[in-house]
Order: structure tokens, then C-alpha cells, then sequence
């Protein structure tokens, strides 16, 4: 059966252009509310986003395969070629093609808009086939857990009417609620004394892990009104040691015990983060 081309939907077009990081702040925020919103829309980016990924790590390890030997052998002891021969009455010139700057364009758009659609091809078939080597190759395992974690944080902290889905003033419904959720026994850590006031919780996923995240907004200081999260979701054996790092304008700071891994997560411009964090681990 032969399938009819189809032009790209805005959908298409908007989700594609943010996989490829080609929106405006505007707009990425925009695309972020709208994959909150839309599971149509988060299933198509998910989509998008692996077909992206497979295209380009499957032309990498194309390169990357060496040329067989039997080739080399071939071109080696090919034959040399005949001279070439003038007949008399040939008068024209032989002319040397070098292709315009237009013509050079349309044909490097041409070669990105093949390899574009095999990877969403790829990526997007019913069966899931995949290259196993492409997907096991270290640049496909680039991003982790804690990009999730900085996703869900530079969404929900923005949306300030939907930030949470309990808020603090049922603490025994978020207690029970994320402790069935996570698998993780825990308190609500209170960091009053830090200019931190508890507004509620949601439970999230990070990298098919179910994860708690408790909501705190600051009410004193230059940052007053930043929203920080304190996440935390079953031992991930990779996460012994502490790590501090800053994602997107985000900074994290986690740690791991033998029965749970906690991330806390803030704005950048959080000079504190540190301290926040060795309270809270104290208190949860």
C-alpha cells in the first residue's frame, strides 16, 4: 500500500522546531504549557524527539563503520584506466560542474530533510524497532533522570495556578498519597527558618521512576516569591555520591541514601542551595 505525502501539521512543525531548539523563550515556554496540557501533543514530541535521536545516532554509526577490506583490495588492484582518446571531430570543451550557492543549498537541505524523515520514520514505527547498537551507543544515553527532574521543575514552577496538585494544607493526604505513590517513607521537611514556606506536592515521573516533589516558596530575600522543590523517588545505585550541577538555568544539588534518592532544585541565582539541602536531608 502506498502511503499519500502529507504536509506537516503547526503541531508538527511548532514540536519539531523545539526539539531542535529553534524557538524563542517565548515560545518554548509556550510549547511547555502545551505538552502539560495536550497528551496528543506529548506523545507526538516524544515521537519527534526519538526519531530525531535514532536519524542522527544511526548516520553517526554509519561514519563511524570502517571500509571493508574487500573494497580496499578492489580499488587497489583495480586496473588503471584507458587514456582517453581525442577523436577528431570532438570540438567541445570539457567543463568542470561547479554548482551555484542555490544549488548548493537545496542540495544540503535536500540531504537534512532525508535524514530527518528516515530518523522520525525510525522512531515513530508501530513495532518499535530500533538499531540496538545505535541505542546502546553513549550519545543516545546523553540525557538522565535529572533532566527530568529540571523539566518538570521549569514547568510546573511557572505555572503558578496549577503548581501543585495538593496543597499544604492537607499534609496527611500528601504524606499518604506520595509515600504509596514512591515506595518511599518519608516527613515534610519544615524550612521556615530558611525563608521557605511549604505549598504543596505532586507526584511525577523521572526516567519511568515514580518521584515525589515538595513545592516551597521563598518569602524573604532578593529571590522572594522563587518557587524551589525538594524531589525524591526510589535508591538509584548511579547517585552514591553527591552531585551539584546546573541544568537550564537550574541548579541541583542530591543525594542518596540506601532506601531513597532527594534532589533539591532551585533558579540558578539560589546561592543557598547547598545549606537548603543538608537541612532538608536532615528533616526528611
Amino acid at each position: 500500500m502506498t502511503m499519500a505525502n502529507k504536509e506537516p501539521s503547526a503541531i508538527e512543525r511548532r514540536l519539531s522546531a523545539f526539539v531542535d531548539s529553534q524557538v524563542s523563550d517565548t515560545e518554548r515556554q509556550d510549547v511547555e504549557s502545551l505538552l502539560v496540557n495536550d497528551p496528543h501533543a506529548r506523545a507526538l514530541h516524544d515521537d519527534l524527539k526519538r526519531g530525531s535521536q535514532t536519524g542522527r545516532l544511526l548516520l553517526e554509526e554509519m561514519l563511524k563503520e570502517p571500509v571493508p577490506l574487500d573494497l580496499v583490495r578492489s580499488i587497489k588492484n583495480a586496473p588503471l584506466p584507458r587514456k582517453a582518446v581525442r577523436l577528431p571531430g570532438s570540438t567541445r570543451r570539457n567543463r568542470a560542474f561547479r554548482p551555484s550557492g542555490l544549488q548548493a543549498l537545496s542540495a544540503c537541505a535536500l540531504t537534512l530533510l532525508v535524514g530527518g524523515s528516515l530518523g522520525y520514520m525510525i522512531g515513530a514505527r508501530p513495532d518499535g524497532t530500533r538499531a540496538p547498537q545505535a541505542l546502546a551507543s553513549p550519545a543516545f544515553q546523553q540525557r538522565d533522570w535529572l533532566d527530568d527532574i529540571v523539566s518538570h521543575f521549569r514547568l510546573y514552577s511557572r505555572q503558578q495556578n496549577r503548581l501543585v496538585e495538593i496543597g499544604a494544607d492537607r499534609p496527611a493526604d500528601i504524606l499518604e498519597w506520595l509515600t504509596t505513590g514512591t515506595g518511599v517513607g518519608f516527613r515534610i521537611p519544615d524550612l521556615t527558618d530558611s525563608g521557605l514556606a511549604f505549598v504543596g506536592a505532586r507526584l511525577v515521573t523521572a526516567e519511568n521512576t515514580p518521584t515525589g516533589i515538595l513545592f516551597y516558596r521563598r518569602t524573604t530575600g532578593d529571590n522572594e516569591g522563587d518557587i524551589l522543590a525538594l524531589t525524591f523517588s526510589r535508591a538509584r545505585p548511579e547517585t552514591a555520591k553527591p552531585i551539584e550541577d546546573i541544568r537550564l538555568d537550574t541548579s541541583l544539588v542530591s543525594w542518596s541514601t540506601p532506601l531513597a534518592t532527594y534532589v533539591i532544585v532551585a533558579p540558578s541565582s539560589a546561592a543557598d542551595l547547598d545549606e537548603i539541602a543538608a537541612k532538608a536531608a536532615g528533616l526528611i
